[in-house]
C-alpha cells in the first residue's frame, strides 16, 4: 500500500505541473486498449454471427470503415501526441520536479549533508528524478487503461461463463504477489550498491574534472583510485548477481502461474462446455474465448505493469523523503526583521556538539562583539574557528547556550533576514559559470546600482587591475562552462572574487573564514589593507591561519580544543609571552628563513 500510495503523491505532483498532460496520456492509452477490444471480441464476434445468420456483406463493410475511422482518429490522437506534446509534458514535468528539489536542497539544514543515511536517499532521489516522474505517469496510463478493459472483459465472460472469471483472477493476484517480491528484490540490490554507486561516481568525476587534472598527471594517484573503481564494481556485480538470481527463478515460477490459470484451466472449461455440453454456439465461443484472452492479457499486463508500479513506488519514497524532510532550522516567516544598520553580537556560554558525535567541538564560548569591532579568531585547524561561525550565520544551531543579536536570541529573527545582515566568505568558497558581476553579486544585475556596487566591491577586493586586462571587463565569464571565450582565474584571484561579495552584500558585519589561504604575504597584506579601508563602519570577524593578518584587529581570540584560552590585542598576547606569542614567533621565524616566500 505504501509503494501506490507514494505513486500516487508523484501523480499529484504530475497534475500540479501539467494537468492536460495527465488527460492526454491516459486517453492515448485509453483509446489504444478499446480498439484492441473492439477489434479482438466485437469484430470478430459480428463477423462469425454474420456468417452464422447470413448477414448482408454490405452491412459488415459499413462496420468495417466505421472501425477505420476509428482506427485513422486514433492514429492522428497518438501520433501528435507522443510524437510532439507528449515531449513538452515532459518538460514540464522535468521543471516541475528539478525546481523542487532544488528549493529544498537550499532548505535543507546542513547537517543533512554529514548524515550518511540521508545523503545516500538524497543520492538516489536525484539520480532518478528525471525517469521516474514519466514513467509513473506513463505507468498510471497504461494500468487504467488495463483496468477498464479488463472491466468490460469480465463482464462479456460474466455473461456466459463466470467461473472462469475467479481462475484468472487468482492466478493473476498469486503473479502479482511475485512481481511484488521482485520488485522489492531489485530495488533492495539498487540500496545495498548505492555506496559502491557513489564511489564509481567520484572517481568518474575525479578522472574528468579539471580540478584533479594537474595532480594526477603529476603523481600516481590514479592507481589507488583505479582500484576503488574495481573493488566497487566487483561488489557491485556480486550483490548484483545475489539478487538478480533470485528474481530470475521468481520470474520462472510467475510465467507458471499465468499460462497454467488462463491457457490450460479457463480455455479447456470454455472448449469442453462447447464441444461437450453444447452450452453456446460458434460466436458465443469467439467472444468468450477472445474476451478470455483479452482478460489474461490485461491481468497480465496489470500484473506486469504493478511490479514496475510498484517499483516506481519504493524509488519514489526517496524523494519524497526528500521532498518531506522539514529543516530543523525554519525561516520563521513570523519572526523579528533586524532593524538596526549597527549590530552587537553576543554568545553566551554556547557549546556545540556535532549529531553522533560525543566530543563537543565548541565548549563554552562567552562573546561580545560591539559594533564595528575587529576581531580575529586564530588557532590551529580543528580548533572549533569555522564551527563558530557556522554557529553565528546559524547554518546550526547551538546545543547549549545562546546567541543573541542586539540582545535578541537570533532564533526570534527571520532567518532570511538574519543572514541578511552578514556577509561571510567560507574557506571552502564556490566560483559559477557566470559573468564576474553576477559572481560579485550573487543574483543578476538588474539596474545601474548593481553594477556600481559590483564595481567597487572588485575594486575593494583588489581584482580590478587584473579585470581591466580582460577582453570583456567585469562582462568576462568565469569558467569555460558555457562560453569558450571565458576565464579562469588564479587560486588567489579567485579567493579576491570572494572578497568582493562580502562588500557587494552591503551588510553590517562581515565574516572572513580563511579568506587570504591562497594568496602569498604581500597580497595578502593588501587585502586586508583594502578591506579594513572598505569596512571601516563594519563589525569584522575573520579568521587566518596566518597570525600576521591579526596583528592590527581589535581584539583576538585564541582557540584549542573547542575553547578559548587567550583573548586580547596583538601587544596584549605578545606581552603575556603565551601560546599566542609563540605561534606567532614560529610563523615569523619560519618568513625569516624562507626568504619572505611561502
Amino acid at each position: 500500500m505504501k509503494s501506490i500510495k507514494n505513486n500516487f503523491y508523484m501523480l499529484r505532483l504530475i497534475w500540479k505541473a501539467c494537468p492536460m498532460g495527465v488527460i492526454c496520456e491516459m486517453l492515448h492509452w485509453l483509446l489504444n486498449r478499446m480498439g484492441e477490444l473492439f477489434y479482438s471480441v466485437f469484430l470478430l464476434r459480428f463477423i462469425v454471427k454474420a456468417i452464422e445468420n447470413e448477414v448482408e456483406f454490405p452491412k459488415v463493410i459499413v462496420l468495417l470503415c466505421l472501425l477505420l475511422v476509428y482506427g485513422i482518429l486514433t492514429g492522428v490522437f497518438t501520433s501528435w501526441y507522443w510524437n510532439w506534446y507528449r515531449r513538452k509534458v515532459k518538460l514540464k514535468i522535468d521543471e516541475m520536479l528539478l525546481k523542487r528539489m532544488y528549493e529544498k536542497a537550499v532548505e535543507c539544514d546542513l547537517s543533512c549533508y554529514e548524515n550518511p543515511d540521508f545523503y545516500d536517499k538524497y543520492t538516489r532521489a536525484n539520480s532518478e528524478i528525471l525517469q521516474r516522474g514519466m514513467k509513473i505517469l506513463e505507468e498510471c496510463g497504461r494500468i487504467f487503461s488495463t483496468v477498464v478493459s479488463a472491466v468490460i472483459s469480465i463482464v462479456i465472460i460474466a455473461v456466459w461463463e463466470p467461473i472462469v472469471i475467479p481462475i484468472v483472477i487468482i492466478c493473476a493476484l498469486c503473479s502479482l504477489f511475485i512481481d511484488k517480491k521482485r520488485s522489492k528484490m531489485k530495488y533492495d540490490c539498487m540500496v545495498e550498491t548505492t555506496p559502491q554507486t557513489r564511489a564509481q561516481d567520484y572517481v568518474k568525476r575525479t578522472v574528468y574534472l579539471q580540478d584533479y587534472a594537474k595532480e594526477l598527471r603529476l603523481g600516481r594517484m590514479f592507481f589507488p583510485l583505479l582500484k576503488h573503481f574495481d573493488d566497487s564494481v566487483k561488489e557491485t556485480l556480486e550483490t548484483t548477481r545475489h539478487y538478480y538470481g533470485m528474481a530470475a527463478r521468481l520470474r520462472v515460477l510467475r510465467e507458471l502461474f499465468m499460462s497454467f490459470g488462463t491457457y490450460l484451466v479457463a480455455q479447456g472449461i470454455i472448449i469442453f462446455r462447447y464441444i461437450e455440453q453444447r452450452a453456446y454456439n460458434l460466436s458465443d465461443v469467439v467472444t468468450i474465448m477472445n474476451a478470455a484472452t483479452v482478460l489474461q492479457s490485461n491481468i497480465y499486463s496489470i500484473s506486469w505493469n504493478m511490479s514496475y508500479f510498484i517499483e516506481h513506488g519504493l524509488y519514489v519514497e526517496n524523494l519524497k523523503t526528500f521532498f518531506e524532510y522539514k529543516p530543523k532550522i525554519t525561516e520563521n516567516e513570523n519572526g523579528l526583521i533586524p532593524k538596526n544598520t549597527q549590530h552587537r553580537l553576543t554568545l553566551k556560554n554556547v557549546s556545540f556538539i556535532y549529531e553522533g558525535q560525543t566530543k563537543p567541538t565548541l565548549k563554552n564560548i562567552n562573546l561580545d562583539i560591539p559594533e564595528g569591532q575587529k576581531v580575529a579568531f586564530v588557532g590551529h585547524n580543528g580548533a572549533g574557528k569555522s564551527t563558530l561561525v557556522k554557529l553565528i550565520m546559524r547554518l546550526y544551531d547551538v546545543t547549549e547556550g545562546e546567541i543573541l543579536l542586539d540582545g535578541v536570541n537570533i532564533k526570534d529573527y527571520k532567518l532570511s533576514s538574519y543572514r541578511h545582515s552578514f556577509g561571510t566568505i567560507f574557506q571552502d568558497f564556490k566560483i559559477f559559470a557566470a559573468d564576474i558581476e553576477e559572481n560579485v553579486l550573487l543574483h543578476p544585475v538588474k539596474d545601474d546600482h548593481d553594477l556600481k556596487i559590483a564595481y567597487n566591491a572588485v575594486s575593494a577586493s583588489g581584482l580590478m587591475d587584473k579585470v581591466n586586462t580582460l577582453d570583456r571587463g567585469m562582462k568576462t565569464q568565469l569558467t569555460r562552462e558555457f562560453d569558450d571565450a571565458g576565464t579562469m582565474l588564479s587560486g588567489g584571484e579567485f579567493q579576491k572574487i570572494a572578497v568582493a561579495r562580502v562588500f557587494a552584500k552591503q551588510s553590517s558585519i562581515a565574516i572572513l573564514d580563511e579568506p587570504s589561504s591562497a594568496l602569498d604575504p604581500i597580497s595578502e597584506y593588501e587585502m586586508f589593507d583594502n578591506m579594513m579601508k572598505a569596512c571601516a563602519d563594519k563589525t569584522v570577524m575573520f579568521i587566518s591561519h596566518r597570525l600576521s593578518s591579526a596583528v592590527n584587529a581589535d581584539i583576538i581570540y585564541l582557540l584549542e580544543n573547542g575553547e578559548i584560552i587567550e583573548h586580547g590585542t596583538h601587544a596584549e598576547l605578545m606581552a603575556e609571552n603565551g601560546k599566542y606569542a609563540d605561534m606567532f614567533n614560529m610563523q615569523a621565524k619560519q618568513y625569516k628563513e624562507s626568504g619572505g616566500r611561502e
